[in-house]
């Protein structure tokens, strides 16, 4: 195939503006979805509803989390195959990951319906953001099916290097999904609620392009019968989404542990932080879609085992990434104001506000040198490495970094834990793609003298 072709002959810089390039829209396109809700419900002057999404949103990074483990999971697994030639398991992965969101997705919604109360109130609502964020997840909770299959679809269909079409069924559904936020929440005045029905109509949007897209791809298959929960295919997609997945879902239980730390100092340090949060949020993706794009290209390397074209695929995209990262970061930083007061002209809180933007973004420079790490060790198979990398980040250093400068510095310890956060999470994972890569040439080394490696 095309596709095919191009991952294994095209130079990195090449694959990075025809597979990264379009990730990075859909990644911006993501942002747009999380900062749409926010900035609508800012509009309409309420602090309270912007801060009950912000304490809702961990359930709805978990349910990410279980599209993120599929689809992931299948990319991974499926770009492989691919590789290897084993056009059978691409069969049976690609039913894999349009059957079992189905099945996951039942279970999700009985078990949010039955506990939602308690869950509000473990999540740090209190009598003022309760309703709102008790509208909003009820609404999501009923779009479970379409948010698991979109993202699970959306993930996996990137798999032969056709990240195009991911782009264009990603944006379809935002597109839909900003255009109704203002008609739900400003002219019908349904708050919280209507941005949870915009944002699940978006999906639903979503899910059908990325099925039509789906049904072309060649050695692919949508059929049931093609469905299997035997190990060697549910474990082997599940194990290789786990990084990702596992790191979303950590990140869902530390912005609870964060939104419970911050509610001793107001609701207003709670807003302010998810207004910081969502504007902050554009580097970090922009830079995982640099990586997330060149992911198949570094499993199908793999697969063939080239690791010549493995090293300058990863090489090529640390330089961009950290170039992207340093420009992003001193935009944000100079236009802080502007951005702060578009999301929640509330001048009570803009001086905290711009506050925790700068402690956001002031280490985002070496965020992508992190996201290349997890990239590369997941690319590669190494589950284990993989998932350690991931979950750093989002719960393994962060939980315990906002514990102790919460204690010793308060609010402001808070507001700078996740730069300290990422500065030690990056070093971390160095350390482990350095392990990871010893053992790569040591495995290069035994089979080249088969004849099965390229180096």
């Amino acid at each position: 195939m095309a596709n095919e072709r191009m991952m294994r002959e095209a130079s990195p810089w090449k694959l990075l503006l025809t597979m990264s390039l379009p990730t990075i829209v859909v990644m911006i396109v993501n942002v747009l979805y999380n900062m749409a809700d926010v900035y609508f419900i800012g509009q309409t002057g309420n602090t309270n509803a912007v801060a009950a999404i912000s304490l809702a949103a961990p359930v709805f990074s978990a349910i990410s989390a279980c599209h993120t483990l599929i689809g992931f999971g299948g990319s991974t697994a499926i770009s492989i195959a691919l590789g290897e030639g084993n056009k059978d398991k691409v069969r049976r992965y690609s039913a894999f990951v349009v059957w079992f969101p189905v099945l996951l997705s039942a279970v999700i919604m009985v078990i949010l319906f039955a506990c939602m109360p308690g869950l509000l109130q473990l999540l740090g609502t209190d009598a003022d953001t309760f309703p709102h964020a008790q509208a909003y997840l009820r609404i999501l909770t009923c779009g479970t099916p379409f948010m698991l299959l979109s993202g699970a679809l959306g993930n996996s269909i990137r798999a032969d290097g056709d990240a195009k079409s991911a782009m264009l069924a990603s944006m379809a559904g935002t597109i839909v999904n900003i255009i109704l936020d203002p008609l739900f929440i400003l002219r019908f005045g349904w708050g919280s609620g209507g941005a949870a029905l915009a944002t699940v109509i978006g999906y639903v949007i979503s899910m059908v392009l990325a099925l039509r897209i789906a049904r072309r791809k060649e050695a692919w298959s949508l059929s049931p019968k093609d469905f299997t929960l035997r190990p060697e295919i549910s474990l082997r997609v599940l194990s290789l989404g786990l990084p990702m997945a596992g790191g979303t879902l950590l990140m869902s239980f530390a912005h609870i542990f964060s939104n419970r730390l911050l509610v001793a100092y107001g609701n207003q340090a709670v807003a302010a932080r998810s207004v910081a949060g969502k504007i902050s949020m554009l580097i970090p993706m922009i830079l995982m879609g640099v990586c997330m794009g060149i992911q198949p290209a570094v499993s199908y390397a793999y697969g063939r085992r080239d690791l010549r074209r493995l090293k300058e695929i990863l090489l090529d995209t640390g330089i961009c990434a950290t170039a992207i990262a340093v420009l992003f970061t001193v935009l944000t930083f100079v236009f802080r104001r502007a951005l702060v007061t578009a999301f929640l002209p509330d001048p009570s809180i803009l001086d905290l506000g711009m506050q925790m933007v700068i402690g956001c973004i002031i280490a985002t420079p070496v965020y992508g040198i992190y996201q290349l790490c997890s990239t590369f060790l997941q690319g590669t198979g190494s589950v284990s490495y993989a998932t350690v990398t991931s979950l750093l980040r989002q719960g393994l250093v962060y939980v315990p970094v906002n514990f102790l400068m919460n204690t010793a510095f308060g609010l402001n310890g808070l507001i700078y834990a996740s730069a300290v956060t990422d500065i030690l999470s990056t070093l971390i994972g160095v350390v482990l793609c350095a392990l990871q890569a010893r053992a790569l040439a040591a495995e290069s080394h035994r089979g080249s003298h088969r004849g099965r490696f390229s180096v």
